[in-house]
């Protein structure tokens, strides 16, 4: 069975911002700021958020008033998110910003190896 993956359109700032932060994850550990990542990862599922949830409802014609609810909501899953990912970006080392630069590669940039 092929590898399935669900992903999503971001865009060009987004995939860029991503694919510096994942060289200097790399490369230069010790110097990418934890809060950095957190804002990446924020963003990143925001983005996902925005193309799976709020764009198929203005698609459908979904009124303004439950599309915005519905938005509510996303914001803060995402502010939830960013807090969780706070407390375990935080008590990452080397190795495991590397660990996380692997995953980021595979997840958003499929096509680089």
């Amino acid at each position: 069975m092929p590898n399935v993956v669900i992903g999503c359109p971001v865009e060009d700032a987004l995939a860029q911002r991503t694919r510096d932060l994942i060289d200097r994850l790399r490369t230069e550990p010790d110097r990418v700021p934890r809060s950095e990542v957190v804002d990446l990862v924020g963003d990143l599922t925001a983005a996902s958020f925005d193309y799976h949830f709020i764009r198929p409802l203005k698609d459908l014609g979904v009124g303004f008033t439950t599309r915005k609810g519905i938005d509510v909501g996303l914001k803060g899953a995402v502010r939830i998110i960013r807090s969780s990912m706070q407390k375990v970006i935080k008590a990452m080392d080397d190795a495991s910003y590397a660990k996380l630069a692997d995953y980021l590669e595979a997840a958003y940039f499929s096509d680089a190896k």
